[in-house]
């Protein structure tokens, strides 16, 4: 069932387009990579996906609704957001930090519910973070930090899942650690995870459907097998791959 329509979308920064009409469908119980060379547009789309940004043209919408109608609360009923980085600044644990997940069921005058904490609780087990709750968000490691940003997002129950580069920063074995638990969110919790990649070999990897972008641009859209051949990234990333 398709859960997201992107439709000729246009968003610039001053006089500088940096999407350029660009439309993409989204369906449930997939994994999508969004790749492409720097000042592509990727993140800028994930953005306008978010809700984050308004596109000056074009629309996205959510089973046919259009996200810039909606408040934010609603938008992270449907929209879960991991980021590259995360710094929270407090000294918040792991479980504090996952619980904000909860966040748009309830107000923040509002005490969680036995429902909160259960779906907490199963974030936790599901992205094996549940030995680290008591921990400090800020003495955990690279990976151990992005997995719980990862169980904040599932603990949030969003259908949708954005990562932007989430493994950039992480070695070789947190970001298969981390890649598994996101492509098991949509295998098995079937969750729709739309991830910016800046790494191709992960994105033939894990991703189900690629779309690739170039100045703005949508250059090709399809399987990985489709979209990452040497014929069709050469003139995109402008050298051989």
């Amino acid at each position: 069932m398709k859960i997201m329509n992107v439709d000729n979308l246009h968003y610039s920064y001053g006089k500088n387009y940096v999407l350029k009409g660009v439309s993409m469908e989204f369906y449930q119980g997939t994994f999508y990579g969004i790749i492409g060379p720097n000042g592509c547009g990727k993140s800028t789309m994930l953005k306008n996906l978010y809700g984050y940004l308004t596109p000056e043209k074009g629309s996205v919408s959510i089973y046919d609704k259009d996200i810039k109608n909606m408040k934010a609360r609603q938008r992270a009923k449907y929209i879960a957001y991991v980021p590259q980085e995360t710094n929270t600044g407090f000294d918040f644990t792991v479980y504090d930090v996952i619980a904000m997940g909860r966040n748009p069921y309830h107000t923040a005058m509002q005490p969680m519910t036995d429902k909160d904490h259960k779906s907490i609780i199963e974030a936790m087990e599901e992205t094996s973070t549940l030995h680290l709750r008591d921990k400090s968000i800020n003495e955990l490691s690279g990976g151990e930090k992005q997995r719980t940003i990862l169980a904040r997002a599932f603990a949030q129950d969003s259908e949708i899942i954005l990562m932007d580069e989430p493994v950039s920063m992480l070695d070789i074995n947190h970001q298969v650690e981390i890649m598994d638990l996101a492509r098991t969110l949509a295998d098995k919790n079937y969750k729709t995870i739309i991830c910016v990649l800046h790494d191709l070999n992960l994105a033939a990897q894990y991703a189900q459907h690629i779309f690739l972008m170039s100045e703005g641009k949508l250059a090709k859209s399809g399987m990985p097998d489709e979209v990452l051949t040497e014929e069709i990234l050469e003139p995109v990333y402008g050298c051989l791959l």
